[in-house]
């Protein structure tokens, strides 16, 4: 089951799965673009059931999960890439956006994993996407780099919680060149007066490896993690950042 699969990361990851015949219960908000990736994902050589949900709705979330394990039985992963940064200087932020950033980033989360759990099989993978900024938090970004950190947190209890009938880890990208990083950094570097090459070139300067990352590079490790190949790792958080993040 793969939960925001339509865009950036997410998208990314359905396409590998499909590229290796997965069957993939996909959950979105927007239906366009959820018929369009699960087209897509049946181009690819996958199979598909496409699910429209607000997972921030605990209703829409039970029937989700309800319908993917009715479509294809007892889930042999579950993949939450559904999340989003939230920008702005602290004193500016109020309390709604601070309880949206957790209800998208860390209860839809919560829920989801508890409303899968009983249709997982033993040994199943539940992967969870975070942010790199749970570690190395991220400056104009307090509710997500708070939420993230607790995302990272909710990993490692799970994974003791839940072992040894499922393994849970936590992928935490760094500056990854999404469409929506994309926009976002066209808008600031047309408030700056520079181009966006300018503006990519100043955001990649301080990441070891020179660049941004590309989505997909995040999702071959997503895509891993949900795989028998990665059998004895668990509540760990796995920063994909270029080498961005510093700390031990």
């Amino acid at each position: 089951m793969l939960v925001g699969g339509t865009r950036g990361i997410g998208l990314e990851v359905a396409r590998l799965l499909a590229e290796e015949s997965a069957r993939i219960a996909l959950i979105a908000r927007d239906r366009t673009a959820l018929d369009a990736t699960a087209a897509d994902v049946r181009g690819r050589g996958g199979k598909t059931h496409a699910i429209p949900a607000d997972v921030t709705d605990p209703e829409q979330a039970a029937r989700a999960v309800r319908t993917a394990a009715d479509a294809f039985g007892p889930f042999d992963a579950l993949i939450h890439a559904a999340g989003r940064g939230f920008r702005g200087a602290f004193r500016d932020i109020d309390d709604a956006t601070w309880r949206e950033a957790f209800d998208l980033n860390l209860f839809a989360v919560v829920r989801m994993v508890r409303l899968a759990v009983p249709h997982m099989r033993k040994g199943g993978r539940i992967v969870l996407l975070g942010a790199a900024s749970a570690k190395q938090p991220q400056r104009r970004q307090s509710p997500s780099n708070a939420a993230k950190a607790a995302l990272a947190n909710l990993t490692t209890g799970l994974a003791e919680e839940l072992a040894p009938d499922l393994v849970v880890n936590c992928i935490a990208p760094g500056r990854i060149l999404t469409d929506r990083r994309r926009d976002r950094a066209a808008a600031e570097a047309r408030a700056a007066g520079e181009s966006l090459e300018q503006h990519l070139a100043r955001e990649a300067a301080d990441v070891p490896l020179g660049r941004l990352g590309e989505p997909r590079e995040v999702a071959a490790v997503v895509v891993l993690f949900a795989s028998p190949l990665v059998s004895f790792v668990t509540g760990q958080s796995i920063v994909v950042d270029g080498g961005l993040v510093r700390a031990v």
